[in-house]
């Protein structure tokens, strides 16, 4: 994805938003993830181990996405 893309996809208003939002998501909302998700047909429950191999996942997956934007300043 380009950085463009990622902004729009976010709903970040500039790229400057994206990163931020970005950053954000790194710091304090992977974290938070917790026993359950959200989904479309109701909550998935996950255990601990889940837990933290998603949070590590998303973490990756969140500073991939920060590398590209960054790159663009």
């Amino acid at each position: 994805m380009t950085p463009v893309d990622i902004t729009m996809d976010i709903g970040a208003r500039s790229l400057g938003d994206a990163i931020d939002r970005t950053r954000y998501a790194i710091c304090k909302q992977v974290q938070s993830v917790e026993s359950e998700l959200a989904t479309n047909y109701g909550p998935l429950a996950l255990t601990s181990r889940e837990q933290a191999d998603l949070r590590q996942f998303l973490a990756k997956m969140l500073e991939r996405r920060l590398a590209i934007l960054e790159a663009q300043l």
